[in-house]
């Protein structure tokens, strides 16, 4: 079986009892060094994943010695937005060989820090997905409330600038939830085009 296992925000406080026990009994476990790092596990069971991702993981979930073993695959906020559910689905891998275990979304911890009913907003997700510009773009032009998660914060503001988007506007910007140096800042979208950013930021307009 492979399970997905959705592993929160970060702080290892955020992750559920369910995705420690699902990980703790599997035969490998597969992840980045910094999601691994969140679990006491024994070196022979973890699989490090580095940047050629989708690569790695073809090549593990194919490998005829890993066929019956229990695989976790971690993955951080929750598996089914903007994490690796979508990834495994892509790869060919059936929904039958998959158990997937929520996790903690950054979204939620955003809303949270913010005290915002998060059923109010818009979610987007700009990882990897440049064609929601233009739908940021529009929510932003109608003062819709909105919740995203930027590829590059600096470049898709300037993207909203140069379409016409006033610089005054403020968003939220929230970067590296529940980890020691977490930053919450409300800021113009000309003082985010002039800065650096974590790439794990949430950013929401209150619209």
């Amino acid at each position: 079986m492979i399970y997905i296992v959705g592993i929160g925000p970060g702080d290892k406080d955020y992750l559920t009892l369910k995705a420690v026990n699902i990980v703790e009994n599997a035969d490998l476990v597969v992840g980045s060094k910094r999601a691994l790092g969140l679990f006491n596990l024994d070196e022979d069971k973890k699989i490090i994943l580095t940047k050629n991702l989708v690569e790695e993981l073809k090549n593990i979930l194919n490998d005829k010695d890993t066929k019956n073993k229990n695989i976790a695959i971690l993955s951080t906020g929750d598996p089914c937005f903007s994490g690796l559910l979508k990834t495994l689905l892509k790869i060919g891998i059936k929904k039958e060989d998959i158990e997937v275990i929520s996790g903690i979304s950054s979204i939620q911890i955003a809303a949270s820090k913010l005290k915002i009913s998060w059923e109010d907003y818009n979610i987007i997700t700009l990882h990897g997905k440049e064609e929601n510009r233009e739908k940021l773009l529009n929510l932003i032009k109608n003062h819709e409330k909105v919740i995203f998660l930027p590829n590059n914060l600096r470049d898709d503001v300037k993207f909203l600038i140069s379409n016409g988007i006033n610089p005054e506007t403020k968003i939220w910007v929230l970067e590296n939830l529940t980890y020691p140096n977490e930053k919450i800042s409300l800021k113009s979208l000309k003082e985010i085009s002039e800065g650096e950013f974590s790439y794990l930021t949430v950013c929401v307009y209150e619209g």
